[in-house]
């Protein structure tokens, strides 16, 4: 993900967050969320600083998270509410991000041409990714 693409990422979400904010959004106007968490390897090892985006197929807002040393993330709906919405999901991980001046270290099949699908389930949900650098 681009440096660009993130800050419009970011500046949707802020604008989300202050939406729901100034109409009181409230738990009830929230769709029913399933929680996700999982680790992300390469090539056998544990990604750190990953970003993973889970992307509706169908309408909803993505989620995100970010791997931490042991490659292990937690999805987040909005900034204090975690999960993601329920159904299939287009998945991208990316290492790209403003600290690392916006270099990848991935394989374009993760992000930019991502294939990656899963499916969250009501309650909570573990997704593991194995991805391989060749």
């Amino acid at each position: 993900m681009n440096t660009v693409t993130q800050k419009n990422f970011l500046f949707g979400g802020a604008f989300v967050w202050f939406a729901c904010a100034a109409m009181g959004c409230s738990e009830s106007d929230r769709p029913t969320l399933g929680m996700v968490v999982g680790t992300v390897t390469l090539d056998g090892q544990p990604l750190p600083q990953a970003c993973v985006l889970f992307t509706p197929v169908g309408p909803g807002r993505t989620s995100q998270g970010t791997t931490d040393t042991a490659g292990r993330y937690a999805l987040l709906y909005l900034r204090d509410i975690a999960g993601a919405n329920l159904g299939e999901h287009a998945v991208r991980i990316t290492t790209a991000s403003e600290d690392n001046g916006g270099k990848e270290s991935l394989p374009t099949r993760y992000h930019q041409d991502s294939k990656l699908i899963a499916t969250v389930d009501s309650g909570s949900n573990t997704l593991d990714f194995i991805l391989e650098s060749q």
